[in-house]
């Protein structure tokens, strides 16, 4: 490579270096951030609670809602009712101390667009961020890819800038542009070599920025420019812990019908952003959820490859030794009906159920909400998470928000001030003194008992 192109790709990189990276403060690189960690897990289409977390049982002169209900019966681990379906066993029965589950949550739509906002900023209309991006904002606002997203809801309301991590043969170029592509062995340079031309870089901006005769637009630019090189030691941390182009994880085959599956590598990436300081928020994010048609087959096949990734989820976090920081959750667009239509398929529905996950989380092993036979939700009482169909309220989206902002302690600060859920009843899910609601459960009917 000549000179002039070599130079030229340093600083193509830095440039591309503030596309990724939020604004922080003027010429501070900032410390690896070691705080709590927020992901979600963005199952897009409308996934099948009543194949999974909620599971129902079939009644006599009605239609069939679960094909498996008509051999088999729901299985308990813990506390927590799950559907003895796909491979759904070998997440309920490993991590049900570190599971809550929020059944019954009402979407109060059909519509993916309208359930996508809904569920994952707490209000049925635009305006409103995700969690992920309350959580970074508020958290990690100057750290080079505070919010990372896959896919899926990605709202910052202007709080801060989400970074997109899908290539990662770019992403290796972009953290590693010394490297040789063709020989990734070598370097291009000595880092003599690439200290020296970063610092003349630096005082030519410096020179810049000081110029009398700048304009405004100028100066941003410049500053702009001069502020993506104060991540660039952080991003040469997370460069530092990427496996070998080799070791990634690989895509997953989940039918001709769905398509494939990068969960695992979004995890994997995750991870190691989060282990190297430059990350404090992700919107992970699957599809195939909208079974239309061939329900159980596709159904099966998505629930498998979701209890995988969460299983090693939590292995890898283990791994990278940030586990006992990441709150994770897990949730979908809304439900499917209660019954097949005339291509074993099953159409939308309203009603769903959320999965919040903590290690050793003491409010872990629970169940909130209620649901019917037919999968209709029931009022939940929000001081004693029972019933209560006289006083009690449905679980919307915005109850869900609003009770994991304070578990986060995002509730009353800044960055929320402009986002409020004014007159929403608060539900305490993480009080583990609570009861569970409808702890008792009558397998005969699948009708929880309160």
């Amino acid at each position: 490579m000549k000179r002039r192109n070599f130079i030229k790709s340093v600083a193509t990189a830095a440039g591309a270096a503030a596309l990724v990276s939020p604004m922080g403060r003027l010429f501070a690189a900032p410390a690896a951030y070691e705080g709590k960690l927020l992901i979600t897990l963005q199952a897009e289409g409308g996934w099948d609670p009543t194949s999974y977390c909620d599971p129902k049982l079939n009644v006599a002169g009605e239609q069939v809602i679960n094909h498996w209900a008509s051999s088999d019966e729901t299985r308990t681990a813990g506390n927590l009712h799950y559907a003895p379906f796909a491979n759904n066993s070998t997440l309920f029965d490993k991590y049900y101390n570190d599971m809550l589950i929020i059944n019954g949550v009402d979407a109060q739509t059909n519509a993916h667009s309208t359930g996508v906002v809904h569920n994952w900023s707490g209000r049925n209309s635009r305006g409103y961020p995700s969690l992920t991006a309350l959580f970074s904002a508020y958290n990690a606002p100057d750290i080079p890819l505070s919010y990372i997203n896959y896919g899926g809801f990605a709202e910052a309301a202007r709080l801060i800038r989400y970074s997109r991590l899908d290539n990662v043969d770019s992403l290796i170029n972009l953290l590693q542009p010394n490297r040789n592509t063709w020989n990734p062995e070598e370097s291009y340079r000595f880092s003599s070599d690439i200290e020296r031309i970063v610092a003349f870089q630096q005082e030519r901006l410096q020179r810049k920025i000081n110029s009398a005769t700048i304009t405004p637009r100028q100066r941003y630019n410049a500053e702009s420019y001069f502020q993506s090189r104060s991540s660039v030691d952080a991003l040469k941390q997370f460069a530092d812990v990427l496996p070998a182009s080799d070791q990634f994880q690989e895509d997953v085959d989940l039918g001709t019908e769905i398509g494939s599956s990068n969960l695992l590598r979004q995890i994997q990436l995750t991870m190691l952003a989060m282990k190297s300081g430059v990350a404090s928020a992700a919107d992970l994010f699957m599809s195939g959820y909208d079974t239309h048609n061939n329900h159980d087959r596709d159904h099966a096949g998505l629930f498998t490859h979701l209890n995988n990734s969460i299983d090693y989820f939590w292995s890898y976090a283990e791994e990278q030794g940030i586990a006992d920081r990441i709150t994770l959750v897990i949730a979908s667009d809304f439900g499917r009906t209660p019954f097949y239509n005339a291509n074993e398929g099953k159409d939308h529905w309203p009603i769903g159920s959320v999965i919040v996950m903590e290690k050793n989380a003491s409010w872990g092993n629970r169940v909130v909400g209620l649901t019917d036979e037919g999968h209709n939700a029931h009022k939940i009482n929000p001081s004693t998470l029972q019933r209560d169909d006289a006083n009690g309220s449905i679980i919307y989206p915005k109850h869900i928000h609003k009770a994991i902002r304070r578990h986060l302690g995002l509730e009353g600060t800044s960055v929320v001030s402009n986002f409020i859920f004014s007159g929403t009843e608060d539900f305490d899910f993480f009080n583990d003194s609570k009861q569970t609601a409808g702890r008792d459960f009558d397998a005969r009917n699948s009708v929880r008992i309160v």
